[in-house]
């Protein structure tokens, strides 16, 4: 009679060991395979926006806000210390030139220019009687040298009719000379006043002079003291538009103030402030383009300044041509700044990348677009549309431009078919 022969239980249950054992390796085969890796993210395509680096011209320019300021401006300020009489322009009238915008009063100023005109007419009046007095003083020496020739014509006279009554025999030599004595005294007398006025004549002039020249300084000085009393009248400096103006009646002005401007209309420049980043590239002469009310106009940096404040420069440009019709002061227009010519370069699009890593690295994708690979990269010009690639990137690859800004520690990014 057989007998059954039992096998040991290690070798009955060897192949279900073995069994097992291989169903364990391929499980952990297949979640190694499947899981994802260390630095390695899941995130859906949806959420991502993806670039082309493509090798295309690189616009060097930069966006710049102007606004419309007017091309001329000619301040209004105080030429006298005084309180506000009255107002006669508004802040945003036009005006034109020498027009009344406010009257000041100022009692001691009145009283000052009072006693100065005063004393300066007395003054005036005093050189003119002094004028007056050489003037009757030449004529009296002229009178008397006159009358000096007209006495010696006449005692000339009486001698030679003395002379001809002597050569006949009529009257003795005693009876001549008395009047040979006052011809000679009138000769003498002709000569020395003739001597006097050649010496009194360039005095006369030196002193006529004098006074004309002091005449005129008086004058000056009386229209000075009336520029004085008229400074407390404020008038418009030119034709325009004025603004800025605010005073009340009542109000304290000091000498020099500051009180408004006037602008002149229909003619603007544009003025802007540009990131201190291009202050070595800025350059008088450079162009700029900007839509204005649907159309395209050309301007030029016409100055730019120096100084740096908060960050930013000073920039004035001025149209190209005509500038756009309806312009208004204060308008503000988006301005491209040309920093220079266009260049092949190899560009990336520009995007919420560039912040959120310096522009130091980004995510690049697999040709399949299934990865994307963080990888470093140097870059150089920028713009809001573009930016100059100068190595790690190549054209024809693509980036993740935004949507990985929470995924900033991934090394690899997993990227999900979109829903």
């Amino acid at each position: 009679m057989d007998r059954r022969i039992e096998r040991p239980w290690y070798g009955r249950r060897a192949w279900r060991l073995g069994a097992a054992a291989v169903a364990l390796v391929g499980a952990g085969a297949a979640f190694w395979t499947l899981s994802p890796r260390a630095g390695s993210v899941n995130v859906a395509a949806s959420t991502l926006t993806v670039g082309a680096v493509t090798r295309a011209p690189y616009l060097d320019y930069a966006p710049v806000r102007a606004e419309a300021a007017p091309a001329d401006t000619t301040l209004v300020a105080a030429e006298a210390l005084g309180r506000v009489d009255s107002v006669g322009a508004a802040d945003g009238d036009r005006v034109v030139a020498g027009q009344v915008l406010a009257r000041l009063s100022n009692a001691q100023l009145s009283l000052d220019a009072a006693a100065r005109e005063a004393d300066i007419s007395a003054r005036i009046s005093d050189n003119a009687s002094r004028v007056m007095s050489l003037k009757s003083a030449e004529e009296s020496r002229e009178q008397a040298l006159a009358d000096a020739v007209h006495a010696l014509n006449k005692a000339q006279q009486e001698l030679e009719k003395r002379q001809v009554l002597l050569s006949r025999d009529l009257l003795s030599e005693a009876a001549v000379r008395p009047y040979a004595d006052e011809a000679a005294y009138q000769r003498q007398r002709v000569a020395a006043l003739k001597a006097g006025q050649a010496s009194d004549k360039a005095f006369y002039v030196a002193q006529r002079t004098q006074a004309a020249r002091t005449a005129e300084d008086l004058r000056r000085n009386l229209v000075e003291v009336g520029a004085g009393r008229s400074a407390l009248v404020v008038r418009a400096p030119a034709s325009g538009r004025l603004t800025a103006f605010d005073l009340k009646p009542g109000q304290a002005v000091t000498l020099g103030q500051g009180l408004g401007q006037v602008d002149v209309e229909d003619a603007y420049k544009l003025r802007a402030q540009v990131d201190e980043f291009y202050l070595q590239r800025l350059a008088v002469g450079q162009s700029a383009e900007a839509t204005v009310h649907g159309r395209t106009v050309q301007a030029r940096v016409a100055k730019v300044f120096p100084q740096v404040t908060g960050g930013r420069v000073v920039v004035e440009l001025a149209f190209a041509g005509a500038q756009p019709a309806g312009l208004k002061r204060g308008e503000a227009i988006d301005l491209r700044l040309s920093l220079g010519q266009p260049a092949s370069a190899v560009i990336a699009p520009s995007g919420a990348w560039l912040s959120e890593t310096g522009g130091t690295w980004v995510f690049v994708l697999s040709p399949d677009g299934k990865r994307a690979e963080r990888r470093a990269v140097t870059i150089g010009r920028r713009n809001p549309e573009q930016v100059e690639v100068v190595s790690g990137l190549v054209p024809g690859e693509r980036i993740v431009t935004a949507g990985a800004q929470d995924l900033q520690k991934a090394k690899t990014l997993r990227i999900r078919a979109r829903d």
